[in-house]
């Protein structure tokens, strides 16, 4: 696999790219209040089937978010583009945030991933930043393993994320 900064030609291959995944496990979100205190708690969950989760963004509204993007890899297996990572910086929080991270489900379970995610924090910590950021939909459970095995840890949850209304778990990697 070969990794580079992408280029206009790539944003329809990426585009192109099956983002979805298939998971038999969700993180359910219990919210609960007692005197005075706010407890939220996330914890896996089975389905009573495997399901295929689609992308939280997808078409136009995938690519506008390319355009704000910092930084813009993609993995490639010979000519075909079989994965990508974009990230941007939010230099007031010291954050590196990444947005998409889609490797092609035939490339999968590779180490493809891992190496992008890896590429990104080298970007993120050769710009000072203090901490990479990554967005995974609660129902994304494959996603949720990924992070939590190349140790980011929970740093957060934001509601209502996406246009679809899913739950964004967060996940951080100290960086310095």
């Amino acid at each position: 696999m070969h990794v580079r900064r992408a280029r206009p030609p790539d944003l329809e291959a990426c585009l192109n790219l099956d983002h979805s995944v298939v998971t038999d496990h969700a993180w359910r979100m219990e919210e609960q209040e007692h005197e005075g205190a706010i407890t939220v708690t996330f914890q896996p969950v089975r389905l009573p089937r495997q399901v295929r989760l689609p992308y939280p963004r997808q078409g136009e509204a995938l690519a506008a978010g390319w355009e704000g993007c910092d930084f813009f890899l993609v993995a490639r297996e010979g000519r075909r583009v079989c994965g990508y990572v974009a990230a941007r910086t939010l230099p007031g929080h010291g954050l590196g945030w990444v947005q998409d991270l889609v490797v092609d489900p035939a490339q999968r379970r590779q180490g493809n991933g891992s190496r992008l995610l890896r590429e990104v924090a080298l970007w993120a910590s050769d710009r000072g930043l203090q901490r990479l950021v990554v967005e995974v939909q609660t129902r994304n459970h494959p996603g949720v393993c990924f992070c939590r095995a190349l140790g980011l840890s929970f740093c957060g949850y934001h509601d209502r994320h996406w246009r679809t209304q899913d739950i964004a778990l967060l996940f951080g990697l100290k960086l310095r």
